[in-house]
């Protein structure tokens, strides 16, 4: 949805309000405390609902990303719509600088729109590619050595790819127009945990996994029918290539060049998310507002309030609960 229509459909907080009901209810109110849909009555003119059952006022914000926000609901659809339209990432400054709030504000709401973001599409099948990435700032300085009985000292670059200390990133993504990614932070890259990895997000008797020649790799040959490729020899032969996932590492490392500068370890997760959920809707983008709203009101939760605190790396990706709209 582009802005034009957005100012069209929802240029007031109460058409805003009136559609999150649509979405979440369909007509019919359910108490986010009960669960009852039963003795709701409506409060007329305060868009509020109060519920018999156990004696409580709600409304259709609660249980979702928009609760005790003081922002008018426009600027959040707003900022959803710009985010979402958005394919290499739109910082907070700059979305401070379009909406009219503080730096602060922008970079929370962002963060809670992130989360919405968080979901998880069928198995993947057919042709599965893998590989990882490692995503971090370059030292500031290169390592010096002296080497022993040298006056001359020797200057020796930092590492790049695998041994370095940056935060590995292993991705899945099945190949295809409509082909979705699944992106995953692993601390340690052993067979067991990329073994975890591939058991939870491919469908194993019904794809083809193709990867680099790692030898944590090599135990996917038990469990499904594997290739890899020896980028030392070619970078693909035929179908078997890993050039998909690369393409996407390539759209996530320059959104946040481009976009962010630099990102924090703690709150990558919901970066990932965000390039992930614009990536598999890249050829339906005019939907990605339609799809965005129903997550934001769906009844699965990644985190309290969608507050990103705590040990955000070991958050896990939740499959979403189809929504009425």
């Amino acid at each position: 949805m582009n802005l034009l229509q957005l100012q069209r459909k929802f240029n007031t907080h109460e058409k805003c309000l009136l559609h999150l009901e649509k979405v979440r209810w369909n007509g019919v109110p359910v108490c986010p405390y009960c669960n009852e849909d039963e003795r709701i009555y409506e409060r007329k003119k305060e868009y509020r609902y109060h519920c018999n059952n156990c004696n409580k006022d709600f409304s259709v914000l609660v249980d979702t990303i928009f609760e005790d926000t003081k922002l008018d609901l426009t600027i959040w659809f707003y900022m959803i719509a710009l985010m979402c339209n958005a394919p290499m990432g739109i910082s907070a400054k700059e979305l401070s600088r379009d909406l009219g709030i503080s730096y602060k504000t922008a970079w929370y709401s962002a963060m809670r729109v992130r989360c919405a973001m968080l979901d998880q599409a069928d198995l993947l099948e057919g042709i599965v590619e893998f590989d990882e990435t490692y995503i971090g700032g370059k030292p500031r300085k290169p390592n010096i050595i002296v080497p022993i009985n040298s006056p001359v000292l020797c200057r020796v670059e930092n590492k790049r790819g695998r041994g370095t200390k940056k935060i590995p990133v292993v991705g899945a993504v099945s190949r295809g127009k409509s082909g979705e990614v699944t992106t995953k932070i692993i601390e340690k890259l052993t067979t067991r945990n990329l073994l975890a990895m591939l058991k939870k997000y491919v469908k194993e008797d019904e794809a083809l996994v193709i990867t680099d020649e790692f030898p944590s790799y090599r135990a996917f040959d038990k469990v499904v029918e594997h290739m890899t490729i020896n980028h030392k020899e070619a970078f693909a032969k035929g179908i078997i290539h890993t050039n998909t996932i690369e393409g996407f590492w390539s759209i996530l490392k320059d959104g946040i060049r481009g976009s962010y500068n630099a990102i924090s370890k703690k709150y990558l997760p919901f970066y990932l998310a965000e390039y992930s959920f614009k990536y598999n809707r890249r050829n339906r983008r005019t939907e990605s507002f339609k799809e965005f709203i129903g997550n934001a009101v769906a009844e699965e939760k990644c985190l309290v309030k969608y507050k990103p605190k705590k040990d955000v790396k070991k958050l896990a990706y939740f499959r979403k609960r189809r929504v009425r709209v």
